[in-house]
């Protein structure tokens, strides 16, 4: 197995804020714009099951591509919380909502009072994470009761599906990438997904964080998913 990448908050922070300006070209590229629908699925699914989102925490926002789609919910409050303030400025300058509060923090120590989110989201942030189970205990802290944690993320996975995926996020990819970026970011990101989790993996260490798996949303060849998960009143 290969050795995990760095993920050190100054690895991270000074990363992202470097890919920062080609970022939403480059990923919306990469998915031919199917990551589009992803979001838009995880706002569906928030209006149909009916779920409070007066204050929502969209967490690892990036350049707010998942925050924008959460706005349309007319939350009270929405915050958008991000390592690299690189990143944070895109979305300052790119989304204008009078209740959105743009934040630059570590998933591990968030500056929020207990139990205050109704929703935390994470779009392809998890896996970045420099301490995952701390990070999952402290999302834990800042959800209300019953509270949602939905997150869309890459997870490893095995045969064939893993041959296609490192043929086209382990050689084409990261190439088109770092030439257009100017920077080796993207072996990082392909080397993040394929030292990462298993979907099954992840879901059992949600579990032993405080949080129970509501559904499984397979978006892509089982490597792309996004996970419905509940705070367990614990």
């Amino acid at each position: 197995m290969k050795n995990p990448p760095d993920k050190s908050k100054e690895k991270i922070e000074s990363m992202f804020d470097e890919i920062a300006p080609a970022y939403d070209r480059l990923n919306h590229l990469f998915t031919l714009n199917i990551d589009k629908r992803w979001r838009k699925q995880i706002i569906r699914y928030i209006s149909v099951n009916k779920i409070k989102s007066d204050n929502i925490l969209d967490l690892a926002s990036g350049t707010g591509d998942l925050t924008k789609e959460l706005i349309t919910l007319n939350p009270g409050n929405i915050y958008a919380a991000d390592i690299s303030s690189k990143m944070l400025d895109i979305q300052r300058n790119k989304i204008k909502y009078e209740n959105l509060k743009l934040i630059q923090t570590e998933a591990q120590t968030l500056p929020f009072e207990d139990e205050y989110f109704d929703i935390v989201t994470i779009g392809f942030g998890v896996r970045n994470f420099f301490n995952l189970r701390e990070s999952l205990k402290e999302i834990k802290r800042v959800l209300r009761p019953e509270g949602k944690l939905i997150i869309l993320e890459m997870f490893k996975a095995e045969g064939l599906k893993t041959s296609l995926f490192n043929l086209y996020f382990g050689k084409i990819m990261p190439y088109a990438g770092n030439k257009i970026s100017n920077s080796s970011a993207y072996s990082y990101l392909f080397n993040s997904v394929n030292t990462f989790l298993s979907i099954k993996e992840f879901t059992e260490l949600c579990e032993i964080c405080g949080f129970k798996s509501e559904s499984i949303k397979n978006n892509f060849l089982g490597i792309v998913n996004t996970l419905y998960l509940i705070k367990k009143n614990i």
